[in-house]
């Protein structure tokens, strides 16, 4: 039996990896200069919407979380995205869209009141944290990984673990939430999930019948092999 080492295993794992790559549209946060830039788009495609465009339609807030506690981080709307800037020493960011526009839809003499909830999170590093977000992605040390909903770990739900080259593969969280993902190349990452929660409910006085929620983690490996390029970027079209 032939047993593969050292680079060569590296390099089998990572061809493992060209499973396909990220559609749907999400958020996502990534470093850009002395802070963070929050995109929403596609990251896989390195897709962005735009504003003026589809862009104009999230009402972002963030924060930032550090061993001293959270803060709240300004977002600055630009044509491609929305950006922070971050103290020295940075500390994980957590942003998300809670008031973005509950879509109504009527089929078949049926309306139904759909409730759409994007969110993402961005780590320096993989130290264990508690969930803050709805539907939360976080670090659990090394290679694992964990699943919350509600503050409760999240069981058999799909992960997509996309390269910023925009290649992808799916994991699967376990009965405890948790799932394990090795990440070949050196670069930036996302990890995203959706959950629906088909309970009825509201939104201050606004009544949904379903509720879907999607978050991404983003972080940046820093071991590995050399990353393929990025994709160009593609700007999402003006209403």
């Amino acid at each position: 039996m032939k047993v593969v080492t050292g680079f060569g295993a590296i390099l089998a794992a990572a061809l493992i990896w060209f499973s396909g790559a990220a559609s749907a549209h999400h958020v996502w946060l990534e470093p850009e200069g002395q802070g963070v830039q929050l995109s929403f788009g596609e990251f896989g495609e390195n897709l962005r919407e735009t504003s003026p465009g589809l862009l104009d339609r999230l009402q972002p807030q963030a924060k930032t979380a550090t061993s001293a506690g959270e803060q709240a981080l300004a977002l600055t709307k630009a044509a491609a995205g929305f950006t922070g800037s971050l103290a020295t020493g940075g500390g994980n960011v957590i942003a998300e869209d809670a008031r973005y526009p509950i879509s109504v839809r009527t089929r078949d003499g049926v309306t139904t009141r759909s409730l759409w909830w994007p969110a993402a999170r961005f780590v320096t590093d993989r130290t264990a944290a508690k969930p803050v977000l709805v539907l939360d992605v976080l670090p659990a040390g090394g290679d694992k990984f964990k699943v919350f909903f509600k503050g409760q770990p999240l069981a058999k739900v799909k992960v997509e673990v996309v390269a910023a080259f925009g290649w992808s593969k799916d994991a699967y969280t376990d009965a405890d939430g948790s799932f394990e993902m090795t990440l070949p190349w050196r670069g930036l990452y996302a990890l995203e999930v959706h959950h629906v929660d088909k309970t009825p409910g509201k939104r201050g006085e606004e009544a949904f019948d379903t509720a879907s929620y999607v978050t991404t983690l983003t972080l940046v490996q820093g071991q590995g092999i050399d990353m393929p390029p990025r994709p160009a970027q593609v700007l999402g079209k003006p209403n």
